[in-house]
């Protein structure tokens, strides 16, 4: 009897365990904009039992019942209910709810509605920065982000950008923001060997721009917190497109478009040369050089310099999927020339995103990126021995040739003609990027998710200078050859709960990470060759070579906590705890918490009368976060060993007579720890007129401590400085961003969105162990109370009407001018604000948008005329500012009489620093979308043409050749800047996008 009983029950059980079988799917989509949306909460109507939708807005819920009914639910949208019946797939469209905010943002390790997000994050759509000619995705950030400063620091094509989320935090660090691609933190910091003097490469410009659904820069400690020890100079989060529960879909889009000069070097001509020669020499008291300046020869050193640079484009993509398997796949092409002879970059990368559903409940997929880069480069930035700066400095009353044919020399400067002629520089770059994730939802609201990512670059630089250019004259042919490989991969498991009981609703996360970076570099260089047929190293007769590496890792655990009840009140907890190789063993560990509160007034009873209100949220924020890049690998380690690199790695050996052997060239410091931040911010986020007016509001205070400097010792230590935790920084200001729908008109009405954001900062450094200079002449200074990229010069407040001397302040009041004494910073590089403004409008099928991005404040140091407004004390060629120079008694002007005295070399003249403000119309786009009744006619689903331009227009009083430029010698201490810089091309160019 008790085994028919068992039986009876195991046949009952599995009876009961068969009913639950039952598998519903579909696809949850937004009917504004047609696309999946994520984190919608599907649950059976009367009961526990739900589940929420993935990233592409699909869904699988286990029920137990042939009826019921699913209710769908999510922030932003209006609930839908659906009957179930007999149906096994369900897929229903959400209609936005006015009311409220209604945009999903992607946020450290998950996604959160617009509404329940307490930090302070910015969104830049995918759509926002579409057909805009751009080699690297941080160049499109540039002026779309409230507290984003985005600058570059050359024109040079696929070159290093510079920028900053709320100010600077470091002094020997990197103050750049973390980057991550999909989930994968990647190296983003320039990885070339071969120095071309302040010229650096973009690691950025890898990831093609055309496959970024979304950027998301994640600026307060709420925000950041999760990402710990590498998150004190902001994130940004960039999310690729994905496939979708759709038809096949292929798309095609194509530019092309040349790029020209804003404005040339303004150099005098050979005629203009000779005469003001001959001015400074006699006021010299020596006889005139030159008989007879009217009839020399007029040599244009910027024409065999400057070109009108091409640039095209090709993408091609396929997206679809099914409930089972989605997938995107994408190829581009893509060539930009310099304005510059001689360089330009080419990038050739392929895309697969996939995401697949084998069985109930488990989800694996990935993302990888091949990219294949290829760089012809220039010295170029801070480099005499350019191009650019030969067209500068060589005096033009010389000839392009000499007599017997050869390139004309002058001094230790390049002839530009065969620096472009002649230039043999290459970089080629294989990128791979990649990442494996499977993901298993235990129970409704419960996932746990395990990927693995790699970030893989291989660098090739090669370079020869043969025995037509002056460092290969000297040597009989110069070359050099580097091989860099970076490999950094993440291994990272999250456990994430989200789950509404009645008025609560809470959303949780934990998990690990760990990380490990490796480096490593081979190069060699040969000199001595047969000929210059033969650049390859094995032909030089004089060969040497070395190679290099080093590693460093991290070991985190983290978590974030998101509560919210009534839908009004909100709280965020983040907390990460790092553990980092680079550090000491008395601190390799540190903790880095945030927490964050916002309240949703617009849902309280006292605010439903007021109509015009749609959200009204008030936001705060306080956290901690940090930086762990300002230091080598090492540099907690007393080593022995020859010489220290810029890795941190130490040769093994130090010589002594040819003997080998170690010294001592590190002293050990166990307690160096993180860079650590600090950061409180409050906001506001307001919805006005049915969400057509929309604006945010953020003031914040970063205070960063424990800055890594090398500190003065003893000199009985047998060494000059120690790297210590000593020094801090601050930076504060407000944001301002608005969004404005000033016109709805539908699709046969006039459409037109505005979108203006502005913002401050201001930098103060708050403690240093000592005042310190930097760069060429010692312009910068770094001093406790002054804020960072300060210009340190002798104040000049005119030229005497009289004699023409220049006047210059007397600093320490000894009633004289002492130029060793008497300096004085004068100003900074820092804006008093900044940000963009974009206007979108559409009618009819036409589109225009115009963009501008502007800087107001900052001073930029316009250093090409220290040397080039010489007075006659060097030989090289003028500036036309010199034409402005006092000539007789009474002359008002800036530019002293053209004596040696005036234009002495220990003079520092803060003439040269000129106000850097600009508004620029960045962008210019006009396009015309095909009817549909056309496009059905001719088998396309969409087809747009459009012109567009970039750097149309430049509005500023900056007399050099880019208002923009912001740095030289690759070094983060210096800032705004211009010394003979490459500049930012105007650019126009037609294209096409069509998808069938």
């Amino acid at each position: 009897m008790k085994q028919i009983a068992t039986v009876l029950i195991l046949i009952f059980s599995a009876h009961l365990l068969h009913a639950q079988d039952r598998i519903l799917r579909g696809i949850v989509n937004s009917q504004e904009e047609n696309t999946g949306i994520p984190g919608v909460n599907v649950v059976l109507k009367g009961t526990s039992i739900g589940t929420t939708t993935d990233a592409n807005g699909a869904y699988q819920l286990s029920i137990s019942t042939k009826g019921g009914t699913l209710v769908f639910s999510s922030i932003g949208f209006q609930n839908k209910e659906v009957t179930i019946g007999n149906q096994s797939k369900i897929d229903v469209v959400l209609v936005t709810d006015t009311k409220i905010l209604t945009e999903v943002i992607v946020t450290g390790y998950g996604t959160q509605a617009q509404k329940t997000i307490t930090g302070s994050i910015a969104s830049v759509s995918g759509k926002a920065i579409e057909n805009i000619p751009a080699p690297s995705s941080d160049q499109l950030l540039q002026g779309r982000a409230a507290g984003v400063q985005v600058s570059a620091n050359s024109g040079t094509p696929g070159g290093g950008m510079m920028v900053r989320v709320r100010g600077t935090t470091s002094i020997n660090g990197s103050s750049d923001p973390l980057y991550v691609v999909d989930g994968i933190p990647i190296q983003s910091g320039s990885l070339s060997a071969i120095g071309l003097g302040g010229s650096t490469t973009n690691p950025i410009a890898d990831i093609n721009p055309a496959d970024i659904a979304s950027m998301e820069i994640l600026k307060d400690a709420s925000a950041t917190a999760i990402y710990g020890a590498r998150a004190a100079n902001g994130v940004v989060l960039i999310t690729t497109k994905r496939g979708a529960n759709k038809k096949a879909k292929i798309s095609f889009g194509t530019y092309i478009g040349t790029q020209n000069l804003w404005r040339k070097p303004a150099v005098v001509d050979g005629t203009t040369f000779e005469t003001l020669i001959n001015e400074a020499s006699v006021n010299n008291g020596q006889a005139a050089p030159y008989a007879n300046p009217a009839g020399t020869i007029n040599t244009d050193w910027r024409e065999p310099v400057f070109q009108n640079g091409l640039l095209r484009n090709h993408d091609l993509s396929i997206t679809g999927g099914t409930d089972k398997i989605q997938y995107l796949v994408s190829v581009n092409n893509f060539f930009q020339e310099a304005v510059i002879k001689g360089s330009d970059f080419k990038r050739t990368s392929g895309r697969v995103n996939l995401d697949f559903t084998p069985i109930n409940k488990v989800k694996v997929g990935t993302s990888v990126l091949f990219s294949r880069n290829f760089r012809n480069r220039v010295r170029n930035d801070d480099n005499i021995s350019g191009a650019l700066e030969g067209s500068f400095f060589l005096p033009p009353n010389l000839p392009f040739y000499q007599t017997n044919g050869s390139y004309t020399k002058f001094g230790t400067f390049e002839s530009p003609l065969a620096a472009v002629e002649h230039n043999d520089i290459t970089m080629s770059t294989n990128r791979f990027l990649a990442n494996v994730y499977a993901q298993y939802d235990i129970i409704p609201g419960l996932s746990l998710r395990s990927s693995f990512s790699l970030d893989y670059s291989n660098i090739q630089e090669d370079l020869y200078d043969d025995t037509f250019l002056n460092n290969g004259a000297a040597v009989n042919g110069s070359a050099r050859s580097v091989n860099t490989r970076d490999d950094n991969w993440v291994q990272e498991n999250v456990l994430t709960f989200q789950r509404s009981f009645g008025n609560h609703s809470i959303n949780a996360l934990v998990g690990t990470s760990v990380q490990e970076s490796v480096f490593s570099r081979t190069s060699a260089t040969g000199q001595q060759f047969p000929s210059n047929d033969f650049r390859r190293i094995i032909s030089a007769a004089v060969q040497t070579g070395t190679s290099e590496g080093s590693s460093w890792g991290i070991a985190s655990v983290f978590g974030r906590f998101v509560y919210d009840y009534k839908n009004k009140y909100l709280a965020t907890v983040n907390v990460r705890r790092d553990g980092s190789s680079r550090f000491g063993v008395a601190n390799r560990w540190g903790t880095f918490p945030s927490v964050s509160v916002g309240w949703l007034l617009s849902e309280e009873s006292f605010m439903k009368s007021v109509s015009a209100i749609n959200v009204l949220k008030l936001r705060a924020s306080y956290g901690f976060t940090g930086n762990q890049s300002g230091i080598t690998n090492f540099q907690s380690l007393g080593l022995w060993g020859g010489n220290l690199n810029d890795l941190g790695d130490v040769s093994g050996s130090s010589a002594y007579v040819n003997l080998p052997g170690t010294a001592p060239v590190q002293l050990a410091n166990p307690n160096l720890k993180w860079e650590t931040t600090e950061q409180s911010n409050i906001g506001l986020d307001l919805g006005l007129l049915k969400n057509r007016l929309k604006i945010t509001a953020d003031y914040y205070v970063k205070n960063t401590r424990d800055l890594l400097l090398a500190v003065p010792v003893p000199r009985t230590s047998g060494f000059n400085t120690l790297v210590q935790n000593y020094g801090s920084v601050q930076n504060s200001g407000v944001e301002l961003g608005i969004n404005a729908d000033v016109l709805r008109g539908g699709a046969d009405k006039l459409d037109w969105n505005v979108n203006f954001n502005i913002a401050t900062n201001r930098n103060r450094l708050t403690k240093l162990a000592a005042p310190f200079t930097v760069y060429n002449r010692d312009i910068y200074r770094y001093e406790e109370g002054y804020s960072m990229y300060s210009f340190y010069f002798h104040e000049q407040t005119g030229v005497n009407r009289e004699t023409g001397a220049p006047i210059f302040t007397d600093v320490n009041g000894d009633g004289k001018f002492d130029a060793n004494v008497d300096r004085k910073i004068v100003g900074n590089a820092n804006p008093d604000f900044f940000g963009g403004i974009t206007n979108t409008l559409s009618y009819k099928g036409f589109d225009l948008m115009f963009f501008f991005q502007y800087s107001y404040g900052n001073m930029q140091l316009h250093w090409n005329r220290f040397f080039q407004e010489h007075g006659g004390t060097r030989n090289t060629n003028f500036m036309t500012s010199q034409l402005d120079r006092w000539q007789k008694p009474g002359d008002e002007t800036m530019i002293p009489k053209m004596t040696a005295e005036n234009y002495s070399g220990n003079l520092r003249p803060s003439r040269f620093l000129e106000d850097g403000s600009y508004m620029r119309l960045k962008n210019l786009s006009i396009g015309y979308s095909l009817p549909a009744t056309l496009l059905s006619k001719i088998k396309l689903s969409s087809a747009r043409v459009y012109v567009s331009g970039q750097n149309v227009l430049t509005f500023t009083k900056y007399t050099g050749l880019d208002p923009e430029l912001t740095g030289t010698a690759a070094t983060n201490l210096t800032q705004g800047i211009e010394f003979y810089t490459m500049p930012q091309p105007r650019v126009y160019m037609a294209g096409i996008n069509v998808s069938f």
